[in-house]
């Protein structure tokens, strides 16, 4: 074989196994029902699309585009209109069509014959008195934008509320500041501290009430809130040199 022959062979060989290489670093994408499932979904959101580490609906309905299928009908329902302005009930329905995406031979076959659309839906009530201000002057499209925001989890099969399912009076959050800290919070701080490159551990024990705690699931609701407007900060003027060092496994140690 010629010198020339011979180094253009080799040259497509080098091609081939870095091809191989890189095939194998792409990372796999979790299903809806595998545990990660959740983290993936929150890891495609911006940062402009998380609101003290909860999803918008804005946020979650272009994600659904981007993960899960393309969103074919977005339709709300009134199906209760307040009798006066700012207090009484407003209720909706939303209802989405989604063709899901599904890369498999199967899933090709059902793109082909439309075998593939979900149909999901969602209703809210909302209420005047336990709305801030100035969600309380739009019942209606509060209402709408919750129930939209409620039936894109459903499809996407997360629990964690949206920002603007979140959106209570003063009088309902102090209800729930002695309370221990919920998921919503926990998922909140994981996605916060992933994104800011904070040592999860080393910045709940900074909290004088958390010093010793040896979960996170012991930590209170209202220093959960403290810590998640300090993350937020994080994400605005950077992390702190003595926070630096997020760890994915640090469920083995301060366990959920």
């Amino acid at each position: 074989m010629s010198k020339s022959k011979k180094n253009i062979v080799e040259e497509m060989v080098e091609e081939i196994v870095e091809d191989e290489v890189q095939l194998k670093e792409e990372p796999k994408v979790p299903k809806p029902t595998d545990p990660k499932w959740v983290e993936y979904v929150l890891d495609q959101l911006a940062n402009h699309e998380l609101i003290s580490g909860a999803p918008t609906t804005d946020g979650l309905r272009r994600v659904t585009e981007k993960v899960f299928g393309e969103i074919i009908e977005s339709d709300t329902e009134i199906l209760e209109i307040p009798k006066l302005a700012f207090s009484g009930k407003a209720s909706a329905k939303h209802t989405l069509r989604i063709r899901k995406y599904d890369n498999t031979r199967e899933g090709l076959a059902k793109w082909d014959m439309g075998d593939d659309l979900i149909t999901v839906s969602a209703c809210v009530d909302v209420v005047g008195e336990r709305l801030p201000s100035p969600f309380n002057q739009h019942l209606v499209s509060t209402a709408c934008t919750r129930a939209e925001g409620k039936a894109l989890r459903r499809a996407l099969k997360i629990r964690v509320q949206t920002a603007e399912e979140l959106a209570n009076s003063d009088e309902d959050d102090n209800k729930t500041l002695k309370e221990p800290i919920n998921d919503q919070q926990i998922v909140a701080i994981k996605t916060m501290c992933k994104r800011n490159d904070v040592d999860l551990i080393k910045f709940v024990r900074s909290y004088p009430n958390s010093d010793k705690v040896e979960s996170i699931r012991e930590v209170k609701n209202l220093e959960g809130r403290l810590m998640i407007n300090k993350l937020s900060s994080f994400q605005r003027e950077g992390t702190p040199e003595e926070f630096v060092g997020y760890n994915d496994n640090w469920e083995e140690e301060f366990g959920v």
